[in-house]
């Protein structure tokens, strides 16, 4: 069991070779033709795409907009597909919030994922209360590689794409994020599309362990 969120991420990256993050944001009118035959689509589909790159990405960032719009389905699709990364790779919840009126969110009785992104630093503290929690404060400037600290959460980077984070001012790991070309196949073949696509960006990136 890891002690700390940033030990945790490292780790995994170290055993996956990998610093891949995939985005989540499932809609309805882009599903594959093979989930749209489900009444509840959203749960089979993310779970068909996690079955697909586990091995390959090391976080999953879940677009919380893209999952309400489909009400109380949606969230339970949101917590069913969270509870199934398991413990290899982190789970991370894009809302963005720019409270701590959201914290709770991130309980065991709730979503119960790993980190959460943040409009502001001002919100940090509750969300990093527990060590094995995590936080990124979204920023809209060009991404630093050291002489930037964001205390105990990390930076998501919106432009890049990229989840850092730092210590004594030096970046120690970087997530980068991809969508895995979700959009690329309506087919059957829609999640080995998207495993291909993972394995190019991974391969790729000059950036991995």
């Amino acid at each position: 069991m890891w002690n700390r969120f940033a030990d945790r991420v490292l780790t995994i990256q170290n055993q996956k070779r990998s610093s891949l993050a995939l985005w989540l944001a499932p809609r309805l009118q882009k599903l594959p033709l093979p989930m749209q035959r489900y009444d509840d689509p959203f749960l089979p589909y993310g779970k068909a795409i996690i079955e697909a790159t586990h091995d390959l990405v090391c976080a999953y960032v879940f677009d919380l907009a893209a999952y309400l719009a489909l009400g109380a389905a949606g969230a339970v699709a949101l917590e069913r597909s969270i509870a199934f990364v398991g413990e290899d790779a982190v789970t991370i919840l894009h809302g963005p919030f720019a409270s701590t009126d959201y914290v709770e969110l991130t309980y065991e009785t709730a979503f119960n994922v790993d980190a959460v992104t943040l409009v502001k630093g001002t919100a940090v503290e509750p969300y990093t209360a527990r060590p094995t929690r995590g936080a990124f404060v979204m920023r809209y400037d060009e991404p630093q590689e050291s002489g930037f600290d964001q205390g105990e959460a990390g930076v998501y980077w919106t432009g890049a794409g990229l989840f850092d984070w730092y210590a004594d001012s030096q970046r120690v790991w970087r997530l980068r994020l991809t969508d895995g070309a979700l959009n690329e196949s309506l087919g059957d073949d829609f999640a080995e599309k998207v495993r291909a696509a993972c394995e190019k960006a991974r391969d790729a990136d000059t950036t991995a362990a």
